[in-house]
C-alpha cells in the first residue's frame, strides 16, 4: 500500500490501528489503538461514590484524558472529585472539581491519576479490566448520573 495524504477529516467505523509487518510472514499484527470508552455511573442519594454495572475499562488501556457530561443533576452543591475504579478511586482523574448540580458538559480532563498516561509512574496500563468508579465531594441529594468519554490507547499485553 502507498502512503497516502489525506486533506479532510479521516473517519473510521472502527478506530486507528497502528500495526506492524512481520519480517518472516508478512503477517500483520495490531500494535496500539487509539480507543474511545464510554462509562455511565450513578451515584445514589445519601451516597458520595458509584460505579459501572459492568467492566468498562478494558484491560490494556492507557488512558489519556475523559469528557465528563452530567445527564442526572444532583439536587445539592456537590463537585466530582476523582474518577478510578475499586481498586483505586482516584487512579484516573484525581482532585477536580467539577460541579453535579447542574446537566451538560463539565470538561474535558487530563487522566493525572496513576492509572493515566500523565500520572507520571511506569505501571500507567491496566492490567485487569475493573469498573469505572467515581467519589463526589458530598451527598448529591438526589440520584445523579455522570457519563465519562475515556480517549487512550489500547495495546497487547505481549512484547510481539
Amino acid at each position: 500500500m502507498a502512503n497516502t495524504t489525506f486533506s479532510g477529516p479521516v473517519r473510521s467505523e472502527n478506530g486507528f490501528k497502528n500495526v506492524i509487518k512481520s519480517a518472516t510472514t508478512g503477517d500483520l499484527t495490531s500494535e496500539m489503538t487509539l480507543s474511545v470508552y464510554t462509562a455511565t455511573v450513578t451515584v445514589a442519594n445519601g451516597a458520595t461514590t458509584g460505579k459501572e454495572s459492568a467492566i468498562g475499562i478494558p484491560s490494556n488501556f492507557i488512558p489519556l484524558a475523559v469528557m465528563v457530561a452530567v445527564t442526572g443533576a444532583a439536587a445539592n452543591n456537590v463537585n466530582l472529585v476523582d474518577i478510578g475504579t475499586d481498586a483505586d478511586t482516584d487512579g484516573f482523574v484525581d482532585g477536580i472539581a467539577a460541579a453535579v448540580n447542574s446537566t451538560g458538559f463539565k470538561g474535558f480532563f487530563p487522566c493525572n491519576g496513576v492509572l493515566g498516561m500523565s500520572g507520571g509512574t511506569t505501571t500507567a496500563a491496566t492490567e485487569t479490566a475493573d469498573e469505572v468508579e467515581i467519589v463526589v465531594s458530598g451527598d448529591p441529594g438526589a440520584d445523579t448520573t455522570v457519563v465519562l468519554k475515556f480517549m487512550g490507547i489500547s495495546s497487547s499485553s505481549d512484547a510481539s
